[in-house]
């Protein structure tokens, strides 16, 4: 077993997305073409923005509500998930917050063929 002494941090970027529910299906697809490895999803996030207090409550399926994506690559990958979300933002509700953070298990966030 690691101590804490020898427990390595490995620099990473995270971004998070928050966007309607109805934008999953894009987001999914741009993190997957993007080369992340992995990302979680958020269901029924609520929160206070320009335009008010936005409640992100289930109604009749999970496209009514609003949801929040999280994944973390290279700085490389994160980038053209930002690009990617551009466009849909310059006309769409939603954020995206891009940050250093740093992981252990590095291999986990690395694409399979090494290219980030």
């Amino acid at each position: 077993m690691e101590s804490a002494d020898e427990l390595a941090f490995h620099p990473l970027k995270k971004i998070e997305i928050i966007l309607p529910g109805e934008k999953q299906a894009f987001v999914r697809e741009l993190l997957e073409r993007s080369g992340c490895t992995g990302w979680t999803l958020f269901r029924d996030v609520a929160g206070q923005g320009h335009h008010g207090f936005h409640e992100g409550r289930l109604l009749w399926n999970d496209q009514a509500s609003i949801v929040m994506f999280m994944a973390v690559g290279s700085e490389a990958v994160i980038r053209k998930v930002a690009a990617g979300l551009k466009p849909l933002f310059a006309k769409g509700s939603g954020v995206m917050f891009v940050s250093d953070t740093h992981v252990v298990r590095l291999e986990h966030f690395l694409s399979a063929d090494g290219a980030d």
